[in-house]
């Protein structure tokens, strides 16, 4: 039996992908049994599966397909033909199914108001029976087969990550013996989640042992969701090695703004892109702005950045799955994000000595940077402040020290050895 598995939506470009193949690199080190599940394999893979931990093989039995659909191999027009359409036939039930029993689960719920009270892991009736069946066509392939290999396999604990893989790992798990923590990434109160899912949400963290939280505010945001078994602030762990002596960066190596981010509107790259624009020509030259990441955003603010005229200043790197490099040459980082959990890089970039300039909107980057003393906060959405907090950075390069300083000496909270006794109890973990 497996000491712990990780179960992550995919490993693409992710805070919760990187903290969760952390978390495994780490206990596996320490000489326990991990394994990581990625509920979409197909996905692009972004990042590394570290030594001494294995993949899970999420593909479904061959068993459980329509003969139609096993018959791959046949490239006839007549054979993809049939596959296209028993896989639209699926889509079609899949479709009428979900729609049934959310009808009928709403009016339970409307009809009968102390369902909710029935909905508990362990236990019978028709309540827990539609539940059954609404995630097994809302969760299509997917949740059987993470079902299976729960039923199969029986692990010892197993940690999830963000709101989508917990409800499914929650129901999955709903009646085996397995230690289950869920780690919620975001506020829910700012996730753009239909209400359905959200109900299941509330349903279902019921199954967790631990639910967890990244930051004050989304443990706050859980606390007024419902009453949970046990509900814990976990901290993102920094990289191992980051705060080691020969981490040490070197202050203004070069005259460089830095972003690691997706390429999403929630990142607010474009913030960042107008408030370079804002500094006088004389002021930033020289100066750059790099963007480490990828995304759907990418081809906008290569426009954006032409458009305003310093193209030649802003560098696109794409994904970097090593972007503290980045972090030990820049002089500064930036978060202009419209709103955030806990990002991995800002911790990172705090860790490798950089200010950083941040938005207030932001509750979970509020709670690690304090204005002037280890970094520079600006409002939302306000381009002409952010353009003034990198101008103070600019101009100043004791101030850059400073709080850069500053920034590396809050962090040595979140090195593994201050954080892990911590982990080991969430994850119910033995001293080995």
């Amino acid at each position: 039996m497996d000491d712990l598995w990780v179960v992550l939506p995919h490993l693409g470009a992710g805070g919760a992908q990187k903290v969760g193949l952390l978390a495994a690199e780490h206990f596996a080190a320490q000489g326990f049994q991990v394994r990581v599940l990625s509920l979409r394999p197909e996905h692009p893979v972004k990042h590394r599966l570290p030594d001494n931990v294995s993949m899970l093989d999420m593909d479904p039995d061959p068993k459980s397909l329509h003969p139609w659909l096993r018959d791959v191999e046949n490239r006839s027009w007549q054979a993809r033909g049939r596959r296209f359409t028993v896989a639209q036939l699926i889509k079609v039930r899949r479709f009428i199914v979900r729609l049934v029993t959310v009808v009928l689960l709403r009016g339970i719920q409307l009809a009968l108001p102390w369902v909710d009270d029935r909905l508990q892991p362990g236990r019978g009736g028709l309540a827990n029976a539609l539940l059954s069946c609404c995630m097994e066509s809302v969760g299509g392939l997917r949740y059987a087969r993470l079902r299976d290999l729960l039923v199969e396999q029986q692990p010892g604990r197993v940690l999830a990550l963000l709101s989508k893989t917990n409800i499914l790992c929650c129901a999955a798990a709903w009646d085996l013996p397995i230690h289950l923590v869920v780690s919620e990434r975001n506020d829910p109160r700012r996730q753009s989640m239909d209400r359905f899912w959200r109900w299941l949400r509330c349903v279902y963290y019921r199954r967790a042992d631990v639910v967890t939280a990244n930051t004050e505010g989304v443990l706050e945001s859980l606390q007024e969701m419902g009453d949970w078994q046990r509900l814990e602030l976990l901290p993102n762990p920094l990289p191992a090695g980051v705060l080691h002596e020969d981490a040490e960066p070197v202050h203004g190596a070069e005259q460089e703004i830095l972003a690691v981010a997706r390429l999403v509107p929630q990142k607010g790259l474009d913030l960042l892109l107008r408030a370079f624009a804002e500094l006088d020509p004389s002021l930033r030259e020289g100066w750059r702005v790099t963007l480490v990441g990828d995304g759907p955003e990418r081809e906008r603010l290569h426009r954006l950045a032409a458009d305003l005229a310093i193209g030649d200043s802003v560098v696109f790197e794409g994904f970097r799955s090593d972007p503290f490099r980045f972090m030990q040459r820049a002089s500064i980082f930036a978060l202009p994000s419209r709103f955030e959990g806990m990002p991995n890089a800002l911790l990172e970039a705090m860790a490798a000595g950089l200010p950083a300039v941040v938005s207030d909107a932001s509750p979970g980057p509020l709670e690690m940077v304090r204005d002037g003393v280890n970094g520079l906060v600006v409002p939302t959405e306000n381009h002409l402040a952010f353009a003034g907090a990198l101008q103070q950075l600019i101009d100043d390069g004791g101030m850059r020290d400073r709080l850069g300083d500053a920034a590396r000496e809050k962090l040595r909270s979140l090195d593994w050895s201050v954080v892990e006794p911590h982990w080991r109890s969430v994850l119910a973990l033995p001293a080995l």
